[in-house]
């Protein structure tokens, strides 16, 4: 459909097709495809930038917004976490906001966590002062949801002999938005990560995910969105995931 698109002689309304629309409604972005495919065919990253272009100045369907945007909607739950989880575990209102939301009923939604893992980690005592930094991730769905996995990782990382650090200020990579086409939103979020981390990065100080989607984004659609700035060059080579990273050290 892609092909035909481009070619434009069946498939004629070119990045406002609807037909190529519904055909990439069946990728799910998880990138298999560029690992399995013997010529590296990225759909994820071809229906990222069709639907970039397809919803140009006009409204996304509803669920884009509240997957797209969870990084904000979970920055202002965590605000009044205990409120926003007993509103929407009450059967009525559960049951409207799956609808809103294009979740299956039967789904049980997630409980925001009562203190993130930020707020856990700043109210610690800093451990191994002297020792190497490794830049922590505090990715949202970890951060927001489950404090435990990255309270955890930074227990193992410390054990390792290290000494865990987490960005000044709260960051994502934007993973969401790739799948919904929101790359204008997603440059913004990469260009504050890369100005925020700008004197780790240049210090090559290694930054580990838990998140494996999330240490894509900094391997994959980084570069793909600023091929030739140095920074997006050296956090890709100093990503790694807590095995990698243990594995390396």
């Amino acid at each position: 459909m892609l092909f035909e698109m481009m070619e434009g002689d069946i498939v004629t309304a070119g990045w406002k097709d609807k037909a190529v629309k519904d055909s990439l409604d069946l990728c799910l972005s998880c990138k298999g495809c560029k690992s399995d495919c013997p010529v590296n065919v990225d759909m994820a990253t071809y229906k990222a930038e069709f639907l970039a272009h397809y919803y140009k100045d006009k409204l996304r369907p509803l669920t884009a917004y509240v997957f797209g945007w969870i990084y904000w909607w979970s920055r202002l739950a965590s605000l009044m976490p205990r409120t926003v989880n007993f509103l929407l575990h009450l059967p009525l209102f559960s049951s409207i906001a799956k609808q809103i939301a294009g979740i299956a009923q039967q789904r049980v939604l997630p409980r925001f966590a009562t203190c993130t893992f930020r707020d856990w980690f700043k109210a610690r005592q800093p451990k191994n002062i002297m020792r190497p930094k490794v830049i922590l991730w505090p990715d949202t769905f970890n951060n927001y949801f489950l404090p435990q996995t990255l309270a955890a990782g930074t227990e193992v990382l410390e054990a390792a002999g290290f000494r865990v650090v987490i960005p000044p200020r709260p960051l994502c990579c934007g993973r969401p938005l790739y799948d919904f086409g929101m790359l204008n939103t997603a440059r913004k979020m990469l260009l504050e990560i890369l100005h925020t981390l700008k004197q780790e990065i240049e210090n090559d100080v290694p930054v580990v995910g838990l998140e494996p989607s999330c240490v894509a984004v900094f391997r994959d659609e980084l570069l793909n969105l600023f091929p030739n700035n140095e920074d997006a060059k050296k956090l890709k080579k100093n990503v790694f995931t807590l095995a990698e990273f243990l594995e390396k050290k």
